[in-house]
């Protein structure tokens, strides 16, 4: 109970703190294409402690809410759609922070330029593509009460609801492209993060000894936080994954190894925005402007 509660403390006023900064830049008109989705994901974030934390809590808490179909609907439609978005975000921030980064012939460039421009359509598709993959949630969606989350082979069990299937054959598709497409986009992860690693070292290499000359140097400093926040995500992904094929293998699921792997896939969305605060100098300044003036 006391590791939940400490994720919702650090987690959401974090990531409001986040979406206020660039809320602001973004007034002021002062905003990178990488604080726009640094700021997204810090929404969508937010909406992973709101939905999945906040329930959590209350429940922990003894505090008994009555949920019915629509609301266990919206609630885990909301949390799977913003789960996936952080997931999506975060691989593209790692390749979007690559291409800042990469030598830059004519081709990267042009790759480079291409991307900012389509950088709102490619946040909008994969809105769209997540809203549409996760609405068996809002469909099938129905309250724990115990006797109607029985069917065990065709059923998702959260804390406060369940997805029910009406077909193993749903069951089994709707499975099978989450997988796809979470382990698409964690090695699209994978693959970032270790050639920001080599961009890293190498860099580190030639300061050593050419400690003259600075290279990119504010790109390599975004680089080590999107890093951070790629490492962050594997580790976070990498022991949810261990604990939920744990629950599979073993029956009847325990109770402890539930909790442990929902502390482990809320953490990401909760220490993330102590990463982002603590290395991004437009978010830090803002927040030293604000108590400034207060």
């Amino acid at each position: 109970m006391f590791g939940f509660i400490s994720l919702d403390i650090i987690g959401i006023p974090g990531n409001l703190v986040i979406i206020y900064a660039f809320i602001k830049a973004i007034c002021q008109q002062n905003i990178t294409p990488n604080e726009i989705i640094l700021c997204k994901l810090a929404l969508v974030n937010l909406l992973v402690m709101l939905t999945r934390g906040v329930p959590l809590i209350l429940q922990t808490v003894g505090v008994h809410t009555t949920y019915n179909d629509l609301s266990c609907g919206i609630l885990l439609y909301i949390y799977c759609v913003s789960r996936a978005m952080s997931i999506f975000l975060t691989s593209m921030l790692g390749c979007f922070q690559c291409l800042l980064i990469a030598p830059c012939p004519p081709r990267c460039l042009r790759l480079r330029h291409s991307i900012l421009v389509r950088l709102p359509s490619i946040m909008i598709s994969l809105w769209c593509f997540n809203l549409l993959v996760c609405c068996t949630r809002l469909l099938y969606s129905v309250p724990h009460t115990g006797t109607n989350c029985t069917k065990e082979d065709i059923t998702v069990i959260y804390d406060f609801c369940c997805v029910v299937f009406p077909s193993s054959l749903l069951y089994f598709g709707n499975g099978v492209v989450f997988v796809v497409r979470d382990m698409f986009f964690l090695g699209l992860m994978t693959f970032s993060s270790g050639y920001l690693l080599f961009i890293l070292y190498q860099h580190g290499k030639l300061m050593k000894n050419l400690p003259m000359i600075q290279l990119k140097h504010v790109e390599i400093r975004a680089a080590k936080a999107v890093m951070s926040l790629l490492i962050m995500y594997l580790l976070s992904f990498g022991l949810d994954s261990i604990f939920w094929m744990v629950n599979l293998c073993k029956s009847p699921v325990s109770l402890r190894f539930a909790d442990a792997r929902m502390f482990f896939d809320s953490c990401y969305s909760s220490v993330s925005p102590l990463v982002i605060i603590l290395t991004n100098r437009k978010i830090k300044s803002s927040i030293k402007c604000d108590i400034w003036k207060s």
